[in-house]
């Protein structure tokens, strides 16, 4: 019995260890998509490149959370609008939607939201609009050839 006590809370120290390193990486993805749309325009190449990068870092530090994955998708894709460069445009759109596919595969349909602050406002993250969103970059990855 106490191997069972000891394993269970084993368990939960390792769960409350590794929870805070994705809502950490969650909010600062959050935090990056909130300076994306306040900042972007205008944006330099330079910019918009190390943005990119910053959320390269974001989906490796947590590359099976649907939740970051979802953010970044949308990030990137608002990145793109900003993009002068055409070939960078499609490329960051076409990042964007493999990152929303992998959040499809990886999120579990009702499954419960998770709450970042944006501008100083708590908000809900959750998979209710995940296939329109996809829909709707494919749509615009498709025309934008």
């Amino acid at each position: 019995m106490k191997l069972f006590v000891l394993a269970a809370s084993l368990a939960i120290l390792a769960a409350c260890a590794t929870a805070p390193a994705n809502d950490a990486t969650l909010q600062q993805t959050a935090g990056l998509m909130v300076s994306i749309g306040q900042h972007g325009e205008g944006m330099s190449t330079a910019d918009i490149a190390d943005i990119s990068a910053q959320l390269d870092g974001h989906v490796a530090a947590a590359p099976n959370d649907p939740y970051v994955l979802k953010l970044a998708a949308q990030s990137r894709r608002a990145l793109s609008d900003y993009s002068q460069d055409r070939a960078r445009r499609v490329e960051l759109r076409h990042k964007a939607l493999a990152e929303l596919d992998k959040a499809i595969s990886l999120s579990k349909p009702g499954g419960p939201s998770r709450v970042v602050m944006i501008s100083g406002m708590e908000s809900e993250v959750d998979f209710k609009d995940l296939a329109d969103l996809r829909a709707s970059l494919f749509h615009q990855v498709t025309t934008d050839r």
